[in-house]
């Protein structure tokens, strides 16, 4: 029993290690830490362009009601009244597809990278360091990363939107911000860990950035064209998403055959849920069906990467150009 605990604490030690050295790395990382400063530029303009439009709205009602009253029409109802108050960050889901995927892509991809170039390898194999611990360090700091990520986005949606007059967050409101948040998280680890694997695995430092990087934009932007007809342009709009597409046989069936494997589209589906706007999807998994998508897109990719790091050879020190 001793024997057992002590080998547990060593493994521990050891994934924390590779996990805390990984971290250091990234933090010096200018291609990761621009994007990640970018994709915090753009969570600080977020509330505020989601409060703007509502504040706008809001305001040509108002502005409309003596004209109503002249001419002796009844007015209708204040479109802004029955809107979920998270739902002005409806454009949070489209910087995270965008701009929060890419910094997962890149940051996953430099983990082990950076490794090769250093020839970390060669080092490993000559020590007894078991593979298995290496890798989960590896996704340890990729998932530590992503989540320190978006805990700085979720304070600093918190502290925007406790800056921006007349908004008022209930106690569920909050709750649903954190469950969006971690939500995030899980739908930005499964393309890091993609990434981690495609740079284990390939002997190209290009190609290994290039098939995450293509994933990601057949998933964003092709396969909403396919499953629903939605304009790729159009589905960066999650307000334009709302409006549903014009139907069609063929996007029904393909609609069907995708929505088990469209990530983005499901990380969405379930977003949007969550800040209280459902995008009129034919092919949506619907909220269950979409965490269950997002838990098992990292559970199989978490898989890939480890495997793909174990299969590197002792002897690789760098990629081959």
């Amino acid at each position: 029993m001793a024997s057992a605990q002590g080998m547990n604490a060593s493994s521990g030690r050891m994934i924390g290690t590779v996990a805390v050295n990984t971290l250091r790395i990234a933090l010096r990382d200018r291609t990761v830490l621009w994007l990640a400063g970018l994709f915090m530029g753009m969570v600080l303009v977020s509330a505020y362009l989601g409060w703007s439009a509502t504040d706008t709205v809001n305001q040509i009602y108002v502005k409309a009601i003596p004209v109503f009253q002249m001419d002796g029409r009844p007015m209708p109802a204040n479109p802004t009244v029955d809107m979920p108050a998270l739902s002005m960050l409806r454009n949070m889901t489209t910087y995270i597809s965008l701009l929060g995927a890419l910094v997962a892509i890149v940051l996953g991809f430099q983990v082990i990278s950076e490794d090769l170039r250093a020839g970390v390898f060669p080092l490993i194999s000559s020590r007894p360091i078991p593979r298995n611990q290496y890798a989960a360090g590896k996704l340890t700091a990729l998932f530590g990363s992503v989540l320190a990520l978006l805990i700085l986005a979720g304070l600093t949606t918190a502290a925007t939107v406790l800056l921006m007059p007349g908004i008022h967050l209930a106690t569920n409101d909050w709750l649903a911000l954190i469950q969006f948040y971690g939500v995030s998280a899980l739908f930005l680890t499964a393309f890091g860990s993609m990434a981690m694997a495609s740079a284990a695995w390939s002997r190209s430092e290009s190609v290994g950035l290039l098939v995450p990087v293509t994933v990601w934009l057949v998933l964003t932007f092709v396969f909403p064209q396919l499953s629903a007809n939605i304009n790729p342009m159009a589905a960066l709009n999650p307000v334009k998403a709302m409006v549903a597409p014009p139907a069609g046989a063929f996007f029904d069936i393909v609609g069907t055959v995708l929505a088990p494997i469209s990530l983005v589209s499901a990380y969405r589906d379930v977003a949007s849920t969550i800040l209280g706007f459902t995008p009129a999807d034919r092919s949506s998994l619907g909220m269950s069906g979409g965490m269950t998508l997002l838990v098992v897109a990292n559970v199989l990719l978490g898989s890939f990467a480890v495997r793909a790091i174990r299969s590197i050879p002792g002897t690789r020190s760098s990629n081959d150009e």
